[in-house]
């Protein structure tokens, strides 16, 4: 039997996918050219065209040499590859080691080490320290088939310790309030939610410039059809077109902020953040929040507790050197302003915001 064990999230090639999608694309294109009209043509060719160019990004991809991104588990200890060696850990700096079941759907098992003295410390940013001075192996989580051969050789080279379990946020009693001789109005509390579209732009500036642009275009087009035939006339029709490629390549991206597809939201509420894009959501409650702030139009904030990685380790590629977690996209000035209008209203009673 083996000695060692890797545990490899390395990209693969996409051979298959490459194969199927150019097949694909080269029938539709023959398909087309067998046609005897234009039209048929003409779409045989985009559609095909379509399906191959995605083909041929696959096999480009699958030409370049991926990066290794491993977590090898060998009788010298235990090391992380990303690219290269980024850290490693021999047996005798380990005091204990566990793999931790969140016990979540789609969260997989995460290897928690113990090291034997209080004063390691972690020189990489996928050695992540949480509750108790365990060091967690963050960004390569293991599937349930790996889990067997880990445990075996953990235990064969260390004190493998019992399971931890992930600490579950009790939301805290409400504060008693003290006596007082006369009445104090009670805190605010966060009710109602606030979505902010993160990267929206002003709506009234947008329809002031539209309209500016359009008494530009008009006098333009004045003087270029009733003005006198010399070189004014040709400047004029210069700037004319300036500004219509302009306001149109503007009109382009302004539509396409506000599609589906490229709209980005952020949600205060009584229950947490919510940010959402096209493909992907994020949520955290306030409980699990100790403090917030944002600095140069960016959202962060600090976990409660130590355990925050271990927990939610599908934010692991949030996390900033410094502990904080960032949101992914940084706020329009628009966005930044109603932000900073309504946290107030929604955020809970001793969770401090700055900016």
């Amino acid at each position: 039997m083996t000695e060692s064990v890797v545990v490899s999230r390395t990209d693969g090639p996409h051979w298959i996918q490459a194969g199927l999608l150019l097949a694909v694309g080269a029938g539709i294109i023959w398909l087309g050219l067998s046609s005897a009209q234009q039209g048929p043509r003409l779409a045989g060719c985009v559609f095909g065209g379509s399906f191959a160019l995605l083909g041929l990004n696959l096999v480009w991809r699958s030409l370049r040499t991926p990066v290794r991104n491993e977590l090898i588990i060998d009788p010298a200890g235990i090391s992380r590859v990303i690219g290269a060696v980024v850290w490693a850990v021999r047996w005798d700096e380990l005091a204990a080691a566990s793999v931790v079941e969140i016990g979540k759907k789609h969260k997989h098992p995460q290897l928690v080490l113990t090291p034997a003295r209080d004063d390691f410390e972690s020189h990489h940013r996928s050695l992540v320290r949480i509750g108790g001075g365990d060091l967690l192996a963050a960004g390569i989580p293991l599937y349930e088939r790996e889990v067997p051969r880990v445990r075996e050789l953990l235990a064969k080279h260390v004190g493998v310790r019992a399971e931890r379990v992930a600490d579950v946020q009790v939301p805290a009693s409400p504060p008693v309030p003290a006596a007082v001789s006369g009445w104090v109005p009670p805190p605010l509390q966060p009710s109602g939610s606030v979505t902010i579209h993160m990267n929206g732009g002003d709506r009234v500036v947008y329809r002031w410039l539209r309209f500016f642009a359009l008494a530009i275009e008009l006098g333009l087009g004045a003087v270029i059809e009733f003005g006198p035939r010399n070189g004014f006339r040709t400047a004029c029709i210069v700037l004319f077109i300036a500004v219509f490629v302009g306001m149109s390549w503007r009109e382009i991206g302004w539509q396409q902020r506000n599609s589906r597809k490229f709209r980005i939201t952020l949600e205060l509420s009584a229950a947490g953040l919510r940010w959402r894009s096209y493909h992907r959501r994020i949520e955290v409650s306030w409980p699990e929040i100790a403090e917030l702030r944002t600095p140069a139009r960016l959202v962060e904030f600090l976990p409660v507790s130590d355990d925050f990685p271990l927990r939610r380790p599908e934010l692991d590629e949030l996390r900033q050197p410094d502990g904080w977690y960032r949101l992914p996209s940084t706020m329009s000035a628009t966005a930044s302003g109603e932000f900073d209008e309504h946290v107030l209203e929604v955020l809970p009673v001793g969770i401090p915001w700055r900016r």
